[in-house]
Formats: C-alpha cells, sequence, structure tokens
C-alpha cells in the first residue's frame, strides 16, 4: 500500500505504559497521552514516524483529516493509508520490519477486533513500535486490553461503559477467576494435593474440600465464560472517533472551525445511518461542540489560522512527505468563507439536499416525509400538493431548483413547514434537526452551483454517496471486462483488488470534499448522493409493492436479486435499510408491525455473493446482535464460504452457493 497513501509533515513528550487508557476521565488527558508519545517517539527522526491507518469510512476519513492537521502543526511526519478491512491491517502490520523509521501506528475507527499484539509478534514488528487504537467499534477484542501487552494501547470513549446497567466489561487479566485462589495467597492446588493428612477422617475431610474448591472453581470460570458471551453479544458504537480526536484538538489549542466542522459531519453521519439514536447525538452536538463554538465564537478556519490543510503526495517528495502546496483557489477567499454556525429551535429542514434540488423531489426521496405522507400511495402525492398549496407554494416553486424558488417563499419556508405541517401529521422534532451549516464563499464558481451555505446532513449525503461509489466497470453490466481466470470465470481475487482500489480513491475523495471547499468535489458528491437517493427510493418502492419483505418473532429480512450496482457497497445497502426502517414502521401512520431489526440481503452477480447488511430500530441502534449471530452461524457450519472481514460486524457477505445453508442457521436460530 505504499503507493496509495498520503504523506505529511510537520517537529517533537513522554510516553505511557498503561493498555487502556479511559478517554472520559480527567478531561480527556488519555488523548494528549498519545499525541506526546507520538511526537516524542518522532524525534531525532528525519523520516515517517507515524504511520495512520483509517478505516475506509466517514468517521475513519474525519478522523484522519483532524489527527493529520495536528501531526502536522506538531512537525511530526505521517502517513495516511486508507483500509477497507481487518486483513489489510495485518497487510500493513507485516511492512513494519522493513520500515525502521516508523515507530507509532494509529489506527482510526478499526483495527479493535484484531488481536494486534498478537499479530505484531507474528508479523516480526520492532518491538519498539506500539499500536494506538481509537475506534468506535464494539464490543472492543478483550485480547486487546489485556495487561501484559505492550505495543498496544486502546483509546477507550464509551459513554454506555459509564454506566454499568447497559454495558458490563469483563475483568481483564484476573488471576483469581482461573486460578481458583492462588492469586490471593492461598496455597496452590498441588500444594494441597501432597499435603499428608496422618488419618483417614482427615482425610475425607481433605478429600471433600478439595472437591468443593474444584467445584467452586469450575463455576468461577463458568460465570467467567458467560459474562464474556454476554459482553460479545451486543454490537453498538461509542463516541464517534472524529468528536474523540476534536476533544483532543481542543487541549492542544484553539480549536479552527475546520475542525468542528469535521468532528460535526462525522457525528451527523452516525445519526443519519442509524448508528446512533437521536437522543445521544443531541447529547454530543450540544455538549462537545456547540460548546466549543460558543467558546470560540470568533475563532477561524484552518486557513486563516495559518496551517494548510493536509494533502497527499503519492511519492514522497525530496522533503519526505513534506505537504505539496495546491494552487489556490479564488473561491476560498473572504473572511466569511466557511463560517459556521449552529441551527437550533427548530433546526435543518429533514429535506435530502432541498437546497441543491426541487423541493417536491426533495420530499419524495426524505425518509419522514416520505413515510408519514405515505407518498408511495396517490392519496399521499395528493396530501403533498395539498400542503405545499396550504402553504403557498406555488407548483412553479416546488418543482424548479430551490435557487429559483422565489425570495419570499424560501426566507419563510421553515415556517410555512411549522405552521401547516401539523395539519398533515408532521412534527417539529422529525421535520428540522439541530445541526451545523456552514456558509459558503460567493464566488462566480461556487455561485454556479448555487451554494451558499451546506448542512451537515448535506455533507453527510456528499461523504457517503462519494464513499460507496462503484464504478461502472465493476457492474454486472459489464462482466465481459471483468478480469478471467483460465477456465472463463471471474477472478475474483483480481476483481477484490480493483474494488480496494476503487475504495481507496474513493476514500482521497471524500477526503478533499469533507471540508465543503472545492466546487468541482462538491458538485460531483451533489450528483452522486442524489443518485444514490433515487436508487434507495426505487429499490424500496419495489420490495414493498412485491411484498418482499418477510419476518419472525425476532427481526425482519429481504432478499434483492437485482439490484443497481450501487447496492455493491455496504454503505449503500445501509441506506436502504434504514429507509425501509423509516418509511414502513418507524414513520408510517399505521406501520406494518412494530419495529424490528432488518436485514437486507443484496444478490453480488460480479463475486457471485449475498451481501448481508443489518440494521436496528432508530428508539435503540445499540441493540444490534447481528454481529453475533453471523458468528453463531459461522460457527454451526464450518464449511460456509464468508467473507467476515468488515469493521461493521453487522455485515457479512455469504458465498451464492451457501447461501441457502446460511440462512436456514439463521433462521433456526430465531425459532
Amino acid at each position: 500500500f505504499s503507493s496509495r497513501v498520503r504523506l505529511g509533515r510537520g517537529a517533537g513528550c513522554a510516553g505511557g505504559g498503561m493498555v487502556v487508557l479511559d478517554a472520559r476521565a480527567n478531561e480527556g488527558r488519555a488523548l494528549l497521552q498519545m499525541l506526546d508519545e507520538l511526537r516524542r517517539s518522532s524525534q531525532g527522526s528525519a523520516g515517517i514516524t507515524v504511520s495512520v491507518l483509517a478505516a475506509a469510512d466517514h468517521d475513519g476519513l474525519c478522523a484522519s483529516r483532524i489527527l493529520t492537521t495536528l501531526l502536522q502543526r506538531s512537525g511530526v511526519k505521517y502517513a495516511v493509508c486508507p483500509v477497507t478491512g481487518n486483513a489489510e491491517i495485518t497487510v500493513h502490520l507485516r511492512q513494519l520490519c522493513e520500515d525502521s523509521e516508523v515507530r507509532s501506528v494509529v489506527l482510526l475507527n478499526c483495527g479493535a477486533a484484531v488481536d494486534l499484539e498478537k499479530q505484531l509478534r507474528e508479523c516480526g514488528a520492532p518491538p519498539e513500535v506500539r499500536c494506538f487504537v481509537v475506534d468506535a467499534h464494539r464490543p472492543l477484542l478483550l485480547a486487546n486490553l489485556e495487561p501484559r501487552n505492550r505495543q498496544v494501547v486502546v483509546i477507550d470513549d464509551d459513554p454506555l461503559a459509564d454506566d454499568d446497567a447497559c454495558v458490563v466489561r469483563p475483568p481483564i487479566g484476573e488471576d483469581d477467576e482461573d486460578t481458583g485462589g492462588a492469586a490471593s495467597g492461598g496455597d496452590s492446588e498441588d500444594d494441597k494435593e501432597n499435603h499428608w493428612e496422618p488419618d483417614s477422617r482427615g482425610g475425607m475431610e481433605g478429600r471433600e474440600r478439595k472437591r468443593s474448591r474444584a467445584l467452586e472453581r469450575q463455576e468461577r470460570l463458568e460465570r467467567k465464560r458467560q459474562r464474556i458471551h454476554e459482553y460479545y453479544q451486543l454490537s453498538y458504537f461509542a463516541t464517534p472517533v472524529a468528536v474523540s480526536l476534536f476533544k483532543m484538538a481542543k487541549q492542544v489549542s484553539a480549536p479552527s472551525q475546520d475542525l468542528l466542522w469535521i468532528a460535526a459531519v462525522s457525528l451527523t453521519a452516525y445519526y443519519d445511518l442509524g448508528l446512533v439514536a437521536k437522543v445521544e447525538y443531541e447529547r454530543v452536538v450540544w455538549e462537545e461542540l456547540k460548546e466549543a463554538l460558543d467558546r470560540h465564537d470568533d475563532f477561524g478556519s484552518l486557513d486563516d489560522g495559518g496551517s494548510s490543510a493536509p494533502d497527499r503526495a503519492s511519492q514522497p517528495s525530496e522533503a519526505e512527505g513534506e505537504l505539496s502546496q495546491r494552487p489556490a483557489l479564488s473561491t476560498l477567499q473572504g473572511r466569511r468563507h466557511g463560517r459556521l454556525r449552529f441551527e437550533s429551535d427548530p433546526g435543518v429542514l429533514a429535506l435530502t439536499l432541498y437546497k441543491h434540488w426541487t423541493l417536491e423531489e426533495s420530499m419524495m426521496h426524505s425518509s419522514y416525509f416520505y413515510g408519514t405522507l405515505e407518498l408511495h400511495r396517490d392519496k399521499g402525492q395528493r396530501a403533498m400538493k395539498n400542503f405545499f398549496a396550504t402553504a403557498g407554494v406555488s407548483p412553479a416553486d416546488f418543482r424548479q431548483l430551490y435557487s429559483g424558488v422565489s425570495l419570499p417563499v424560501r426566507r419563510s419556508l421553515q415556517e410555512k413547514f411549522r405552521e401547516h405541517g401539523r395539519t398533515y401529521g408532521l412534527v417539529d422534532s422529525r421535520m428540522f434537526l439541530e445541526q451545523f451549516v456552514r456558509d459558503l464563499a460567493p464566488g462566480e464558481e461556487q455561485n454556479s452551483l448555487f451554494l451558499h451555505d451546506l448542512s451537515c446532513t448535506d455533507a453527510v449525503h456528499i461523504i457517503t454517496a462519494l464513499l460507496s461509489s462503484v464504478p461502472p466497470s465493476l457492474s454486472s453490466a459489464h462482466v465481459e471486462s471483468l478480469p478471467q481466470t483460465s477456465d472463463g470465470r471471474i477472478d475474483t481475487v483480481a476483481v477484490h483488488e480493483r474494488e480496494r482500489e476503487a475504495m481507496v480513491e474513493n476514500f482521497w475523495r471524500a477526503f478533499d470534499a469533507v471540508l465543503c471547499k472545492d466546487p468541482a468535489t462538491l458538485r460531483e458528491g451533489i450528483a452522486e448522493a442524489i443518485d444514490v437517493a433515487k436508487a434507495v427510493q426505487s429499490l424500496a418502492r419495489v420490495i414493498k409493492d412485491s411484498k418482499a419483505m418477510h419476518g419472525n418473532k425476532l427481526f425482519r429480512w429481504c432478499k434483492i436479486e437485482q439490484p443497481s450496482h450501487i447496492f455493491r457497497h455496504h454503505i449503500a445497502v445501509r441506506r436502504l435499510a434504514v429507509w425501509l426502517l423509516h418509511v414502513l414502521f418507524a414513520y408510517r401512520p399505521k406501520g406494518e408491525g412494530p419495529e424490528k431489526p432488518l436485514l437486507v440481503i443484496v444478490r453480488d452477480h460480479v463475486r457471485d455473493t449475498y451481501l448481508c447488511v443489518g440494521s436496528t430500530p432508530t428508539t435503540r441502534p445499540e441493540l444490534d446482535e447481528f454481529g453475533n449471530r453471523f458468528r453463531s452461524a459461522l460457527r454451526t457450519d464450518g464449511s460456509l464460504k464468508f467473507r467476515y472481514d468488515f469493521f461493521d460486524k453487522s455485515c457479512i457477505e455469504i458465498a451464492a452457493d451457501d447461501f441457502d445453508r446460511f440462512w436456514e442457521i439463521m433462521i433456526d436460530s430465531a425459532a
């Protein structure tokens, strides 16, 4: 992966010996400990000392944006490598034995499910190399928390771990659980076996005590196994990594609006993709982000602060990774550009990309309005038109791009929705979302996009569309052009490599787009986001009309045999799953039964597999049991061919020939 990294530079503090650092204790000093260690380990080296492995998802790219900015300011040279699965982490660790300069590996939103200490040992990595894991995926692999680890440090920022009733992590490294009291200073079992009892009665009592101790020890071991089993049953997400690193940035210096915006985009993506509940989103956005904006209301962007944003170079420059300088864009000039504001009471209209689309199309592709008004029915279509008429929005206004809507309508749009929405069953808490909005430059090129501001939700649609983009050349419509083996079959290994390269390139496109400063990238992102929204709504309607939704007492599922190539990526499939949960159950006036977890199964004709993505109801997204169900199915039938390398454990890929056996196990487990 050395040719697919971004290199940066920026100069040199103390290392710690703890295995798990609690980012929620001591005002987040654990995060500063990590940064200090990265600085300290870079001293005395002219090469790249920090390797950043970032998950190729929204949080991985946002976190890498923040971390590389801080490393650059500290004068630490780094290399960023996007990773798409756990196997790539192992491949990268193997390369450490060939690179004597790298002293620290930072894993952003990945790595928590890999036994890193074991991998470092087996890969022959230098003993001085340390891995710092900042991963929002839960549960953590308990092996990474072992006190005996010397090269792995986990930064833990988990609000649920503060509540013992929610998450109880099994004790790590407690010898008394395994030794039956040896650690407490009592005699060992061997000592008791060799102890001579002078009379038979005493011998009988000794044997009885021995049996009793053995039974107690067995019960303790069983309790420990049960606690470990319960710990691994549920999957959820802790604090977004980008938000954790933003807290670190606040401790280093007054944060820039760019870093605040990046953290807000990452948090909003978790909510938009159904990974965190609204109550948790609102808690973090107010306590961690809005408070920072209030404290530093006049802070500037990265550009204003005199520090350029991290850039990519496919090869190290003469300065070995010093940031290349891209031409300045005239559209980025002006004090107002990039200015942030927080929209609350009521917030921003929850209409998908409505300022970059028509109001009618945006409402048709927004899950709350689509589900509540039942826009899949003629009755719902009439209700939408009546709503616009009642609110005083003419067809000429709601059927053209927002930029062409008359100025009085644009200025009063929110009030119109608040005033007239109640009549149609629409409530403020769902119609609006409190979030950050970024003002964009009034330059000529920017105005050609009619972009005057951009909400976090808009940015999330753009970023996730870019991340999940699948090149047409990798679709089932171009099978003849795909790599083939000598017997004429699709070369799945070569195809997988092409897909990985495409996802890495997607990462860099999204990396450049997240600050929303490049008009060309924004234009591409908006177009792709609209395509994804249309594909999701269209396929969901097919699923409903064909009655493809099924269920049992524990979860629902739907299976799609002929999907668009857009759904070859798990992020797009997750968008579909969240949309279905919203429009059929959560927001529909008379939902099709109670909310249950939903598993969306999509056929991939290129890989000859089925991609399965699980999603949980919006009220309790942290109670995801699909990861545990998948692992149970794989243990039940060890002959299944599968790929379970996703960082998100509610996603799995099963070979088409084995899917029926896999599905039979899944259904039997829910009986």
